[in-house]
């Protein structure tokens, strides 16, 4: 009897214990389940990371030989100007310092006219001394400056020194317009035009930031080159000095050059026509030299524009 009771109650475990471990089993895997599904989804909704940006194509270096010549036509224009006018027309610190000390005696004199003399005969004075002249000078410079930091980005270096050249060939036609003067005949138009030539490069030199400067003021050249830097930047400083001082002896060269011979004393009428001619073609070839500098501009920028 308690054989048969014991296989009954062995018999009716086997199904109960058959359920449990199933169910176990089952549960398991469910939760196995659930795990990689939530896994699959959060791996699904984080977003993947974002893929490199590609490195930036470097633009090509601007031309040492460009930037050379731009340092020799700030040399041979203001030797040029400074000859025939007394106005600098790039280094317009010395031009600032000329028009404070021009503006005592232009009051004092002013002062003096002004009871004996109509408006439009003062206005005619001022607009006819040196200190209008000077005046013209910085405001070219000044409207250079204003126009050459707001030039649309189309406006690649090739152009900017296209259009300076054209400026200075265009100034170098009004020192030649009249064969027998013995000064400039529009010189306030003339060393504006002048001014606003030096004063685009300044700016695009400036903007291609090399060891160079504005390749216009030199003053801080001057103290950059000796100050600790690499020997590369401290040799382009003085290659850039050199290259100034040479069109300063060219310019010289060019305007005093005979004159001693063929044209009589420093002072006279024929001695200052021929320097005015001769500051006229110097204009004109400091504009060539720009145009050669606007060619190796866009040679090199064929393959990657140079941009302001």
């Amino acid at each position: 009897m308690q054989h048969c009771t014991r296989r009954l109650l062995c018999a009716s475990r086997a199904p109960w214990r058959t359920r449990l471990l199933s169910g176990t089993a089952g549960s398991g895997l469910r939760c196995r389940q659930l795990a990689t599904s939530s896994t699959s989804s959060s791996t699904s909704s984080t977003p993947a990371p974002p893929a490199p940006d590609p490195p930036p194509a470097t633009a090509p270096s601007p031309p040492n030989s460009a930037l050379l010549l731009f340092c020799l036509t700030t040399g041979l224009v203001d030797s040029l100007t400074f000859a025939v006018s007394g106005v600098w027309c790039a280094f317009v610190t010395g031009t600032t310092v000329q028009l404070g000390m021009d503006l005592p005696s232009l009051f004092t004199e002013l002062g003096a006219l002004k009871s004996s003399t109509s408006l439009p005969t003062a206005v005619t004075y001022v607009t006819n001394s040196s200190t209008a002249e000077r005046a013209a000078a910085l405001g070219g410079f000044v409207f250079g400056g204003f126009l050459g930091s707001r030039l649309p980005r189309w406006v690649s270096p090739a152009r900017s020194s296209a259009l300076q050249s054209a400026l200075l060939a265009g100034a170098g036609a009004l020192a030649l317009v009249d064969p027998t003067a013995t000064y400039m005949p529009h010189p306030l138009w003339t060393l504006g035009m002048i001014s606003t030539s030096m004063s685009l490069q300044a700016v695009l030199v400036q903007s291609l930031k090399t060891p160079y400067a504005t390749s216009v003021a030199w003053t801080s050249v001057w103290l950059s080159a000796v100050a600790p830097s690499s020997l590369t930047s401290r040799w382009k400083r003085f290659a850039g000095l050199a290259a100034l001082m040479s069109g300063a002896g060219i310019g010289a060269l060019a305007v005093h050059f005979g004159k001693e011979e063929g044209a009589g004393d420093e002072h006279s009428d024929e001695s200052r026509r021929v320097t005015l001619h001769r500051m006229g073609w110097g204009l004109i070839g400091a504009a060539t030299v720009k145009a050669a500098v606007g060619v190796i501009f866009w040679r090199r920028g064929r393959g990657g524009r140079l941009q302001l």
